[in-house]
């Protein structure tokens, strides 16, 4: 079975393409790069539309995004530019309508999200903008940006009332928008020593989780096209919410493919073939994803599980019951490709997410889905939104012991 998915001739011209790829990436030409008559490194100003939803980086002092310029200064002469580059916005330009984190004096004029007109002071560090202060940030309220502006004021509402629920919101938010603002530092930390970051990344669990529950709805409706499309709503719906990340775009094009197959009744590919035919298309919509850490170890992950996941599961089936021999065979997978990566990437393999995944992932997931029932009930009964913070509390308090209890093991160092 092995052999015959590596026969694949589209895995084996992916498999060639990643080889050229990664072996040459430092020759690899940046797709709409930035570019002006004012050199690089005297640009004092920038303006242009923010492409991406802002992420806080790891020391908290800046956020960054994708920003789409247009105009740039070096203090004296302003030129017209283009190109998408990566930013990084001071924090407390970025909050300063989050709730519990409120800045006095930042000049702020409205909420620094996908669409947002921004001016923004600094300097370049390479291929990266470094902004020191906003000069002028706005969100236009013109035809284009009317639903850029519903999902940034929802985005806001959303952090409001998850900031409402204490460290539970915190951790949900991160886990249904990619938003880690609330998200307790030791248990982030705790996440990744016990080899858990794929849970807090957003990715092919949580649209599998949607679309499972899109499924449960649409069968009321006893038609399997029009669930289908459900599916692929409610899916896009949540994609569209959260933002295109690479590891989360992977995932939506490999589901979306499954589902529009499945809509036109044609014959369904199988999933290697479908994740190889998602890496080609990723790379045209977005190739610069392919050095993107989250990209590699999203797509070498699946790989990895489809691959050797049922050859795995029959030698862990002879020890373990099915549910945990699947489980350990999917992790086991996925870190056989992934762990040199990481060694690479971070300095350091952490083997106990092998055994982490199987327990962890299931209280996750019943998480998640409580989160958004007590969400909903929330909205229609308000009273409700008291209760549901003491279930999810309960919950969030067992699943951050667990995964403590794991990031004990030590991992291997380099």
């Amino acid at each position: 079975m092995v052999r015959e998915k590596f026969c694949n001739p589209l895995f084996l011209s992916v498999f060639i393409c990643v080889l050229i790829i990664y072996l040459n990436a430092e020759h690899i030409p940046e797709k709409n790069g930035f570019t002006s008559i004012i050199p690089k490194e005297k640009v004092t100003k920038l303006s242009g539309y923010i492409s991406s939803s802002p992420a806080r980086t790891s020391k908290g002092t800046f956020y960054s995004c994708q920003m789409k310029v247009f105009s740039s200064c070096d203090g004296n002469v302003e030129s017209d530019c283009f190109g998408n580059i990566k930013v990084f916005v001071p924090s407390d330009y970025v909050e300063a309508f989050f709730p519990g984190k409120i800045f006095s004096g930042t000049g702020a004029e409205t909420i620094i999200e996908t669409g947002s007109y921004v001016e923004l002071e600094g300097r370049f560090s390479d291929d990266v903008f470094f902004g020191k202060k906003v000069l002028s940030c706005k969100l236009e309220p013109n035809r284009k940006n009317k639903i850029k502006i519903l999902r940034a004021k929802g985005r806001l509402k959303f952090k409001r009332m998850m900031y409402a629920w204490g460290p539970a919101g915190g951790f949900l938010l991160a886990l249904l928008s990619g938003s880690r603002e609330y998200t307790e530092v030791y248990v982030a930390e705790n996440f990744k020593k016990a080899g858990l970051s794929h849970i807090l990344a957003l990715s092919g669990m949580h649209l599998s989780m949607f679309s499972g529950l899109a499924v449960f709805l649409g069968t009321k409706l006893r038609r399997k096209r029009i669930t289908l499309v459900f599916q692929l709503v409610s899916v896009s719906a949540f994609v569209w919410f959260a933002g295109f990340s690479p590891s989360l775009l992977r995932a939506f094009i490999c589901l979306f493919i499954v589902l529009f197959q499945g809509i036109l009744s044609l014959e369904k590919s199988d999933m290697l073939t479908v994740l190889c035919f998602s890496f080609f298309t990723q790379c045209m919509i977005s190739p610069n994803d392919l050095l993107n850490t989250g990209f590699i170890l999203s797509y070498g992950a699946l790989c990895g599980i489809l691959i050797t996941g049922e050859f795995l599961r029959k030698i862990y089936s002879f020890c373990f019951p099915k549910f945990i021999s699947s489980s350990l065979a999917s992790s086991t997978g996925a870190q056989m490709i992934t762990l040199p990566v990481s060694a690479k990437m971070f300095g350091m393999i952490t083997p106990v997410g092998i055994v982490s995944s199987v327990f962890v992932s299931p209280f996750v997931t019943l998480f998640i889905y409580s989160g958004l029932f007590f969400i909903v009930t929330g909205l229609l009964f308000p009273p409700i939104c008291c209760i549901g913070e003491f279930f999810m509390r309960i919950q969030y308090n067992l699943i951050s012991s667990m995964v403590g209890f794991f990031a004990k093991v030590p991992a291997f160092v380099f």
